[in-house]
This record gives structure tokens, C-alpha cells and sequence, in this order.
């Protein structure tokens, strides 16, 4: 992996984890300190981040991770509801048997998760099918706009599912989106993807208070 997706990876885990915090203010000083890596990649990865809505830049004053805003929250869900369907159905369309055979092997991971309730595992198991139904479906532009909202919602499970998530579900939801891709099947991918979506508002509307947590 090129060093400067490796700093926005590890850059990302950090604030999708909290370790990170929201509304703090860092520095490129402190994000290579705390990753370990060099300033050119990190410059890279700040970019990034801020086009992901994770980091904020203020002229000579650094950057400030973004505080949690509800209201945007459901606002990148109305987008990822769309283009993550168009992403899972051209993704079971175009994939490779490679691909279509990562896939499946990703959707046993997400079952695995159900079991052993492995937070750290699930993250890691998201990313992983995100690239993997990215690169199958072939569209740099649904790419885009999935990934400029994708780090917000990854953020707000981790900091929330304690208290509000159920992971057996969400790790389930998930292994229904990548079985269906794998399986080469578009109208169940989509499906899959509304299902998957619908929990996250559902758990959404727990964390803000309009559901009691937890069904």
C-alpha cells in the first residue's frame, strides 16, 4: 500500500476509534507524532480526511476533527442509501470471480463477528468490503461520493454501538451486502443494502433519542 494510504488509513482508524476525538484540534506536527509517519503522506491524508468530513481545516490554526452533527448524520445516510445501492448492484454485476470469491470470504468474517462480537474485527471487515464492492463495481464517481461519507458513518457506529447498537445485527446486515455481491445477484444486493440501511437510521434515531436503544 502506498504511504499515503496507509497514513489516511491509520489517520482514519484513529478517529473512527475516538482515539481522535471529536472537536479536537491537531496539528500536522501532532498526526505525524501520533502515526509514526512523515510529513508528505500525512499532508495527503488531511486533505483527505477533510473531504471526508472527519477533519476540518482552519488556516494557521491546524485542523479540528469534526465534531458529530446529527443532522448531517442523516443526511449522508439519504446518500449512501442511493449510492450505495448503485455501488452493490454494479459491483454484482461487473465482479470478477476474484472478487465475487473476496466478497464471500468477507461475509464469512461478518458471521464470524456475530459469534464473537469483535468491534475491532467488524471495523476492519467494513472497510475491507467497501474497497472490495468499490473496486468491483468500477465507478470512480458512486466511488467518490460513497467514500466522502462513508468514515462519518463508520464513526458514529464505533462511538455509539455500546450503548445504542446491536453488533449481531449490524456484522448480519453487513454479511447479507457482501453475500449478495459475491453471489453476483443485483436485485438481492440491493436489497441487502436497504436492510442494512435501515438499521442505521433505526440505530440513528436511538442515539439521538427518538428510539429506546436497542429496539
Amino acid at each position: 500500500m502506498p504511504l499515503k494510504d496507509e497514513a489516511f488509513r491509520d489517520l482514519e482508524r484513529m478517529i473512527v476509534n475516538g482515539e481522535l476525538e471529536p472537536g479536537q484540534w491537531v496539528s500536522e506536527t501532532d498526526l505525524v507524532e501520533v502515526s509514526g509517519h512523515t510529513r508528505a503522506p500525512i499532508r495527503s491524508a488531511i486533505q483527505r480526511l477533510a473531504d471526508g468530513g472527519l477533519l476540518r481545516i482552519v488556516a494557521r490554526r491546524g485542523a479540528q476533527v469534526c465534531p458529530i452533527d446529527h443532522t448531517e448524520h442523516f443526511r449522508s445516510l439519504e446518500l449512501r442509501r442511493v449510492v450505495e445501492r448503485l455501488v452493490a448492484q454494479s459491483a454484482a454485476d461487473r465482479a470478477t470471480q476474484a472478487q465475487k470469491a473476496e466478497l464471500l470470504e468477507i461475509a464469512d468474517g461478518f458471521l464470524a463477528v456475530t459469534e464473537t462480537r469483535d468491534q475491532v474485527a467488524m471495523t476492519e471487515l467494513d472497510a475491507r468490503s467497501l474497497d472490495a464492492r468499490i473496486r468491483a463495481a468500477d465507478n470512480q464517481f458512486a466511488a467518490r461520493a460513497l467514500t466522502s461519507v462513508k468514515g462519518l458513518s463508520r464513526r458514529f457506529w464505533v462511538l455509539n454501538q455500546e450503548r445504542y447498537g446491536d453488533l449481531k445485527r449490524m456484522a448480519k446486515a453487513h454479511a447479507e451486502v457482501a453475500t449478495a455481491v459475491g453471489q453476483g445477484d443485483a436485485d438481492l444486493a440491493a436489497q441487502a443494502v436497504d436492510h442494512l440501511i435501515d438499521y442505521v437510521e433505526e440505530f440513528t434515531l436511538a442515539v439521538v433519542g427518538f428510539r429506546s436503544p436497542k429496539g
